[in-house]
């Protein structure tokens, strides 16, 4: 009588080493294009944003025939005896054009958004806080709310400023930040008036600035409107939408740095790079890979990358120098 023997075979100890290798191989090549999908996501999620930023700007110069001002009575520049202070965004004057109108009508704005007449490392302003001191508190508890449209979900820095100082943040542990600044010259800071700075200088927006569609003699096309940044930067602080600050009053295209500067700081050497932090305020730059997103004046959104010749930048950041930028 025969008998069927059957032998029970498995993977050797090799085999199964040679299918992990592959598996892990497959992972190590899907990895990249699954995080670059990603990135493509959230890329085009901050273009969106700063499309709806262009849009609010347009719907509110329609309203008013004019742009808002990127800040207003900066205890900076408001130093004389008896100035009022306000200390006031211009990205709050856009919340009602950015579904944000609940939370514009809380807003009092004849009282400061930030309870501070600090204004500068060494003196203090002569200038008055407007408001009373229940209304100062109620609009610095406003500027906490994180707003989406004002986030680039590429950046990974914390989205409030989480310290109540004299002078960073809107006065408030919990303020709120923004990667989009308006665009402003490196007169702003907010040391002095837009209406003071160079005709052929300035930027579209600045400290009290008055500007309007007409005021683009460069052509809408030709002339930035907001510029990308990191909320968080290593020396100084970034922008916030609900108040106005020491600094973070927009961002200047054309800074002397260029755009996706990561070293810091001169003061403390030696100099480090920390890429998708700035390395300091009012610089423009981005999480994304090799520059950062700009709005032009037509509404356009455009990319722009961190080698652009610094002459187009400086073009790009003024209203009428009369130069001539052609493709970029």
């Amino acid at each position: 009588m025969s008998r069927n023997i059957y032998s029970k075979k498995g993977f050797t100890l090799i085999e199964l080493l040679v299918v992990i290798a592959i598996i892990a191989i497959l992972i190590a090549l899907l990895l990249p294009a699954v995080q670059q999908a990603r990135e493509a996501a959230r890329r085009s999620t901050c273009k969106n944003n700063m499309k709806q930023l262009g849009l609010a700007l347009h719907n509110y110069h329609d309203a008013h025939t004019k742009f808002p001002y990127s800040s207003a009575n900066n205890a900076m520049v408001w130093t004389q005896a008896g100035d009022p202070i306000l200390n006031t965004s211009g990205w709050t004057l856009l919340l009602p054009y950015l579904e944000q109108s609940a939370l514009y009508n809380q807003f009092n704005f004849t009282a400061a958004q930030r309870d501070s007449t600090f204004s500068g490392w060494s003196s203090t302003s002569a200038g008055t806080v407007m408001g009373a001191s229940a209304d100062i508190t109620a609009n610095m508890e406003l500027t906490k709310k994180v707003i989406a449209v004002f986030n680039c979900p590429s950046d990974d820095n914390n989205q409030t400023y989480n310290s109540a100082t004299s002078y960073y943040g809107c006065g408030i542990s919990g303020s709120a930040m923004t990667n989009y600044g308006f665009s402003v010259s490196s007169g702003t800071g907010p040391w002095r008036l837009w209406s003071n700075e160079g005709i052929t200088t300035r930027a579209l927006f600045g400290e009290n600035s008055n500007s309007d569609i007409s005021k683009i003699k460069d052509g809408t096309s030709n002339t930035v409107m907001v510029c990308e940044t990191t909320r968080q930067v290593r020396d100084g602080t970034g922008n916030y939408w609900g108040c106005s600050v020491y600094a973070g009053n927009g961002v200047n295209l054309a800074h002397g740095r260029g755009i996706n500067y990561w070293l810091c700081c001169s003061w403390t050497p030696p100099m480090t790079e920390r890429p998708g932090v700035l390395g300091s305020y009012s610089m423009p730059g981005s999480a994304h890979v090799g520059g950062c997103m700009i709005l032009l004046a037509d509404g356009a959104v455009r990319f722009i990358s961190e080698n652009i010749d610094s002459t187009i930048r400086t073009n790009l950041s003024r209203i009428k120098d009369g130069q001539v930028i052609g493709e970029f």
